[in-house]
Formats: C-alpha cells, sequence, structure tokens
C-alpha cells in the first residue's frame, strides 16, 4: 500500500461514480491485482455515515396523502419546534412520496410519548435545552433539499442527515476492493447479502478465491450467517450482545452440525 498510494486511493474514489466509471475502476482493480496488492482470501466489510449536503434545521414534517392541511395541523404537536420551520429550504425537491408519512397512529403516539419523555427526563442531554432542540424521525421528517438523505445517529453523537457507505477491504495491502451508498436508516444486516454479491463475481474476474469474511456484529443475523456459507465463504461476525447462545436444553455437536434436545433426539 505504501509503495501505490495513489492508486489505493483511486480505486476509492472511482467506485464511488459507478455508472460513469466502473470500466475505469475495474481496469485499476486490474492494475491492483497485477501488482500482488489484492490477495482476494480475505474481505473485510464495515460501513460509514456520509454527511449529506442538508441542514437538519431545515427539516419538514412528513404528512398523508388526503386532507394534508387538516393532518398537518394535528402533527403539529410532535414537537414544539415543528410548529415552524427554523430555517425555510429554497425549494423542496422532494416528491410526493418522500413527503409522505410512513408512521401508524400508533408509531405517532409512540413518537409524542417519546419526545415529552426525552425533554422530561434527559433534560441534562447535550443540547437538550436548545430553544431549537426537536425530536426527529424518518418516518415523520424528511428534508426538502436532499429528499434521499436519512436521519441517523450513533451513541454519544447528535442526529444528522447522513448517507451510508458500505466498503470491503483486502487484507492483503488493504485496498478497497468494493464501495457503495445506501441510505442509511438501512442497518448493517441489511446491506451484506448485496456487498457479497457484487463483490464475489468481481473476485473471480481476477482469478482470487474468496475464502473468508469479516464483519462486527452490526451485520450479525441468522439470514446473514446463512447466506456466505451458502456462497462457500466462511464468515467470522460475532453474535450481538443480546444474543444468548443456542436454545435452552439443547446440545450442539460440531462435527455432524446437529442440535440434539433433553430427549436425545435431533
Amino acid at each position: 500500500m505504501k509503495n501505490y498510494p495513489g492508486i489505493v486511493r483511486l480505486v476509492a474514489l472511482v467506485s464511488c461514480f459507478p455508472k460513469q466509471s466502473s470500466n475505469l475502476s475495474l481496469s485499476i482493480f486490474s492494475i491492483c491485482v497485477e501488482k500482488g496488492m489484492v490477495g482476494g482470501t480475505t474481505q473485510v466489510i464495515d460501513s460509514v455515515p456520509v454527511k449529506a449536503n442538508a441542514s437538519m434545521d431545515s427539516l419538514e414534517l412528513k404528512v398523508p396523502q388526503s386532507e394534508l392541511t387538516d393532518h398537518l395541523a394535528k402533527l403539529r404537536h410532535i414537537s414544539q419546534m415543528d410548529k415552524t420551520t427554523y430555517r425555510k429550504a429554497k425549494g423542496n425537491k422532494a416528491s410526493i412520496n418522500q413527503q409522505t408519512i410512513t408512521a401508524s397512529d400508533r408509531g405517532l403516539k409512540e413518537i409524542k410519548s417519546r419526545n415529552k419523555k426525552w425533554s422530561q427526563d434527559q433534560d441534562q442531554r447535550v443540547g437538550a435545552n436548545n430553544k431549537n432542540t426537536k425530536y426527529t424521525s424518518n418516518k415523520t421528517h424528511y428534508s426538502p433539499t436532499d429528499p434521499d438523505a436519512r436521519i441517523s445517529v450513533k451513541p454519544g453523537k447528535a442526529r444528522k442527515l447522513n448517507y451510508q457507505s458500505q466498503l470491503a477491504v483486502d487484507t492483503s495491502h488493504h485496498v478497497i476492493s468494493h464501495i457503495e451508498a445506501s441510505y442509511a436508516d438501512l442497518k448493517d444486516n441489511q446491506c451484506l447479502r448485496e456487498v457479497v454479491k457484487k463483490l464475489k463475481p468481481r473476485l473471480k474476474r481476477e482469478g482470487l478465491y474468496w475464502d473468508s469474511l469479516l464483519a462486527d456484529a452490526g451485520y450479525s443475523s441468522g439470514e446473514n450467517y446463512a447466506f456466505p456459507e451458502n456462497e462457500y465463504i466462511t464468515s467470522y461476525i460475532p453474535a450481538h450482545g443480546t444474543y444468548k447462545g443456542g436454545p435452552e436444553g439443547f446440545t450442539y455437536h460440531k462435527e455432524g452440525d446437529y442440535w440434539v434436545c433433553s430427549q436425545n433426539k435431533k
């Protein structure tokens, strides 16, 4: 990687614009393979938020398709700050579908309750006493300036309008082997299969065999353990923190890959 830093950065750059430069991206990746920079055997997959060019201050409330004006007035109680848009956007680029609320009546009540509890019980949270503070959700709010941006948050961080970047890195010389953008409200475990489906053929075209996949617990799910196995890829993904192990009263037999219950039945 130290010998070819420009190539590594360029692979990442052109991969961000697949329609305009997919052929160039493949060509540069092939050069990395020829130079012995890509082993192919082990790939690490992770995600990173990418800040959208939009402000949280210009968020608008979503409304239902019918009775827009009346229903909008009813929904303004979600947050005190929703009564007025703090910084009105110059234009609204969102489609009618993107402006339409996706939360159910039950969901709206939960958001209202959560907002009330947040203002009362979490008054020491950073920014809680700011007059512009409001509770926001992708179910009830959208950005008129960048409708595809989504509200996302990480522990200890403020809510921001972001996109999500999913990327894979080859462990030999840390060459980025795949990168793509997705909506920030998608969970990592919803994106793994799409990354694998696109990356495996790319490695195969270069004559590389993908043996191992490494990812953090955010990618953990039953489907994500089964899918790589069906693709003949060994995955090393730690179980989510809430996972307590196998079913109670069952014993796992690794050599046969099966469970036996207390009645000694498979």
